[in-house]
């Protein structure tokens, strides 16, 4: 009798916590870079884009403010500054949001969230924040923290009372955008 030999299902990859957020600011770049790259003269594509932008912009927030942030705020001075950060992509994403996709206005929004999502992922976070969390932390703790983040954004993206609430605050925003 032959022994069936099954390989065992793909574990998934202990990430830190930094390299989990790092990779979901890819995310959003990319997000934002499809955004940028879509012309006017596709509204619909646009404003898809800027909803799926919205929703991950917004987990991306529950994850660092709900899990991340509470979990190193002695080790870096960035924190402080980061919570400061996250509101002002808030109010600036909701400019966008309400903004008509195939107007000048909308560019003009799209330009300034980038240049904030620039200066808080890339050179706040990851540049500054970040190296100093991973010098300081213990690796396991980071590991940890990591599978935690993951886990939480999974339940978030895979949420249909999440999705209904997000939906339901972009179509609020566009309303009073009037």
């Amino acid at each position: 009798m032959l022994t069936e030999v099954r390989e065992a299902p793909a574990r998934q990859e202990r990430k830190t916590a930094t390299r989990v957020l790092v990779e979901h600011h890819d995310v959003l770049r990319g997000l934002l870079r499809k955004l940028t790259e879509t012309p006017r003269s596709e509204p619909g594509r646009r404003r898809a884009l800027t909803d799926e932008l919205f929703d991950e912009l917004w987990m991306h927030e529950r994850i660092e403010e709900d899990i991340f942030y509470p979990a190193v705020p002695r080790l870096t001075p960035g924190i402080a500054a980061a919570w400061s950060e996250h509101r002002q992509l808030t109010d600036q994403l909701t400019a966008l949001t309400r903004a008509d996709p195939g107007t000048e206005r909308f560019d003009r929004e799209l330009g300034v969230l980038h240049d904030a999502l620039r200066s808080h992922a890339h050179l706040d976070e990851e540049l500054q924040m970040f190296p100093e969390i991973e010098r300081f932390a213990d690796e396991e703790l980071l590991i940890d923290l990591g599978g935690r983040l993951q886990a939480r954004l999974k339940r978030l993206r895979s949420s249909r009372r999440v999705r209904a609430f997000l939906r339901l605050e972009r179509a609020l925003l566009r309303r009073t955008a009037r």
